[in-house]
C-alpha cells in the first residue's frame, strides 16, 4: 500500500521533491469503506510541507454498493463544503477508478477530535458535553440544509423536482438494494408497499447528508464538533430525510435521538435553527424508510460476507440487526 500510495501522490504532485509517506496504518472499523491514516511530507519551491491524511478506499465487499455510494461524488461534495460553515474534512486527492490504489479511493484531511464509539452518543459522557454537542449537531444540520447547492455547483447530483419525487427516489434506491437480499422478508415487502402509498411532498430541495447521526462526527472536550464525516450518501432531496434518519429508534441511546436529546426537542431545535417548519408526517415517513434502508444495508453486508467477497466480521454479524429493525417496523406500521 505504501508503494502504491507514494506512486499515486507523486503523480498528483509532479513538482514535489523528496516525497515521503510516514506512519501508514489501517484504522479499525469501516463497514462501508477502508480507512488508512498517514502523513505525507514533501518539498516544493524550497518550502517544506506536511499533511496528516485519511485514505478512504472501497473494500472488496461492502454494506453499500453501486449507486448508493461513490468516491467521486464524496470528493466533489467535500470540495463544495469548504466554502460553507459546515465542518467537513478537506478533500485532497481522488483516484476515482482505482488505477493507482487498486480500488476507488479518496484522500482527505485528518481532522482532530474523537468519534463516538457507536451510532449513538455515549451514555457515560457528562450532560454538559452532551448538551453542547447536541446544540451544534442541530445547528450544523440547519446550515447544511441552507447551503445553496446551485451556487456550490452541486447540480451534478441531480436535483429532484419539488413534490413527491425526492421521497420516491429514495424508496427506489433502497428497494433496489433490498432486492439484492439473501431472502424474502414479508415485513420489508409490506414496508416498501406502505412507503409507495405514503410518499410525502416537499416544497424545498436541499443538500442531504444521508447518514446524519452520532458516529459520523468528531468532537473535542469543549463540545465542538470538529468535522462531519461520511458524505458518501450525500444527495439532493427532502431535508426531512436527515431528521427522520436521526430520529430513528435504532440510534437511540438512553431514550434520546442519536443519544443527544429527545426526539421532540431535536425537531423543535431544528425549526428554531433553520427557520423552517418541520413536517412531522414526513419525518415519520423517513424514519420508516430509515429502518428499511438500514435493513437493506445489513442484508447487503451479510450477503457480502456469506459470498466471500469480504472477511470483515462486522459484515458477518450485520444480519443479526435485521430482527430488531423489523420489530421497529411492525411497531411503526401496526403490522
Amino acid at each position: 500500500m505504501e508503494e502504491k500510495l507514494s506512486a499515486f501522490l507523486k503523480n498528483q504532485m509532479p513538482v514535489a521533491a523528496d516525497l515521503a509517506i510516514r506512519g501508514l496504518q489501517r484504522r479499525p472499523g469501516g463497514a462501508s469503506r477502508e480507512s488508512w491514516a498517514f502523513e505525507v511530507a514533501w518539498r516544493e519551491n524550497g518550502k517544506e510541507f506536511n499533511r496528516s491524511c485519511i485514505l478512504r478506499r472501497d473494500p472488496t465487499g461492502s454494506v453499500m454498493e453501486g449507486e448508493q455510494t461513490n468516491r467521486s461524488l464524496e470528493f466533489r461534495v467535500l470540495k463544495a463544503l469548504e466554502s460553507t460553515p459546515v465542518p467537513a474534512p478537506k478533500a485532497y486527492w481522488l483516484d476515482s477508478a482505482g488505477k493507482w490504489l487498486e480500488r476507488p479511493s479518496l484522500i482527505m484531511e485528518l481532522v482532530g477530535g474523537q468519534p463516538t464509539p457507536g451510532p449513538t452518543f455515549p451514555v457515560g459522557e457528562s450532560p454538559e458535553l452532551r448538551a453542547k454537542i447536541g446544540a451544534r449537531f442541530v445547528t450544523i444540520l440547519a446550515e447544511l440544509h441552507r447551503a445553496d447547492w446551485q451556487a456550490l455547483d452541486l447540480a451534478f447530483l441531480g436535483a429532484p423536482s419539488v413534490g413527491t419525487e425526492p421521497a420516491a427516489r429514495q424508496v427506489d434506491l433502497w428497494e433496489m438494494a433490498y432486492r439484492n437480499r439473501l431472502e424474502v422478508h414479508p415485513i420489508l415487502e409490506e414496508t416498501f408497499c406502505w412507503l409507495r402509498r405514503n410518499l410525502p411532498a416537499t416544497d424545498r430541495i436541499a443538500l442531504v447528508h444521508g447518514d446524519y447521526r452520532s458516529g459520523n462526527y468528531l468532537y473535542d472536550e469543549t463540545g465542538r464538533i470538529t468535522a462531519m464525516l461520511d458524505w458518501e450518501t450525500a444527495h439532493l432531496g427532502d431535508p426531512m430525510e436527515d431528521l427522520g434518519w436521526a430520529s430513528m429508534k435504532f440510534w437511540n441511546g438512553a431514550g434520546l435521538a442519536v443519544g443527544l436529546m429527545p426526539r421532540a426537542e431535536l425537531l423543535r431545535r431544528y425549526e428554531n435553527e433553520s427557520g423552517k417548519p418541520v413536517d412531522e408526517k414526513s419525518v415519520f415517513f423517513y424514519e420508516v424508510l430509515g429502518n428499511a434502508k438500514m435493513a437493506a444495508i445489513a442484508l447487503t453486508g451479510a450477503r457480502a460476507f456469506s459470498e466471500g467477497t469480504t472477511s470483515h466480521m462486522l459484515h458477518g454479524i450485520m444480519g443479526l440487526l435485521v430482527p430488531r429493525l423489523l420489530e421497529d417496523l411492525v411497531d411503526q406500521l401496526r403490522l
